[in-house]
């Protein structure tokens, strides 16, 4: 697991040449008017975080849809994405049959499986990655891709490319001192259960945090956003609980009004002696800032598990589930 993270900036850099190679023939009759995403975990966090970088470009909405069933919104003016990276997502698969039903063409990201099968039956648009790894460490393979299909498809231009390229780059500067915070970070968290906090616009950054302190720590954790919590969560904030630890996640790019708004949450967390820990940004826009903040809780995932002793690849209750589920007739 430390050689995956680490080679995580060379992986969005491999990320930005399959892009570039990849075939996508797929063309509409009509205009665009939203973009569906459907993946889950590892893969469908891709999608929130295309969702968020291009929330100033995008004309278009874009929906996340992490479930069974498609929106009744999908239509024939849909770019529908299916991203599974081990093409063989039970949810996934069942949005790819319900596409096939509506006779909705779909563009798939995938390093094969039933998803790659769809893909070659019904000649959908397809981008392969590449295979063999845990999903969760396969996050820039899956979101790169992402982009150049709605670049295909005339939604955006092609600055992204520059951008994830020097993200990559600024990360592997930032990576030996990341390193070293992340651990000093861990010790300080250990044993406690984690509530990430974050401005709306980083939502996808403190859900990725969320789950890798799930898979890899073998840790509850949970996450909520400025300004929504402080329209009901702060309230719970009335005493100390000494087996929670607050990580409050800071940009330098918040909107005014939620800098006042973290402040305050932060001077009331402080009034009542509960722990928290501000974890600030690097880079120089939202694209730096994203992924410098992705690989800093990665590293922090990481240290969180090699302190308590687990073995980050170790999901058997995930194995499990999954084969229950198949043995469970649809």
């Amino acid at each position: 697991m430390f050689n995956l993270i680490k080679n995580f900036p060379q992986q969005l850099l491999h990320a930005v040449e399959i892009g570039e190679k990849a075939v996508l023939n797929g063309k509409f009759e009509h205009p665009i008017t939203n973009v569906v995403v459907c993946g889950l975990g590892g893969s469908g966090i891709g999608g929130d975080v295309l969702s968020e970088l291009l929330r100033n470009e995008l004309g278009v909405p874009v929906t996340v849809n992490k479930g069974y069933s498609l929106p009744a919104s999908v239509n024939s003016s849909t770019l529908l994405i299916l991203s599974s990276y081990s093409g063989n997502t039970e949810e996934t698969i069942a949005c790819a049959r319900a596409a096939v039903k509506k006779k909705i063409p779909a563009t798939c990201v995938t390093s094969g499986g039933k998803l790659g099968e769809l893909a070659l039956k019904h000649n959908w648009d397809s981008i392969e990655i590449p295979s063999g790894f845990p999903p969760r460490c396969c996050l820039g393979y899956s979101v790169t891709q992402l982009f150049f299909i709605l670049h295909h498809h005339g939604l955006i231009n092609d600055d992204f490319k520059a951008s994830l390229i020097r993200s990559a780059s600024f990360m592997e500067g930032e990576q030996k001192k990341m390193q070293e915070e992340t651990e000093y970070l861990a010790a300080r968290i250990l044993k406690k259960s984690v509530i990430v906090y974050a401005e709306d616009k980083y939502q996808s950054v403190a859900l990725r945090l969320k789950q890798q302190i799930n898979e890899n720590a073998k840790s509850h954790c949970w996450l909520n956003v400025f300004p929504e919590l402080n329209h009901n969560e702060l309230v719970g904030w009335s005493k100390a609980n000494e087996h929670l630890a607050v990580l409050v996640l800071r940009t330098g790019d918040e909107n005014p009004r939620n800098t006042l708004r973290v402040n305050f949450t932060e001077n009331v967390l402080h009034k009542i002696s509960q722990p928290f820990h501000e974890i600030h940004a690097k880079g120089h826009d939202a694209y730096e800032k994203h992924f410098y903040l992705i690989h800093f809780g990665d590293w922090l995932s990481y240290h969180l598990c090699v302190m308590q002793g687990y073995d980050p690849f170790d999901i058997d209750i995930l194995i499990a589930l999954k084969e229950h589920m198949s043995s469970i007739s649809e």
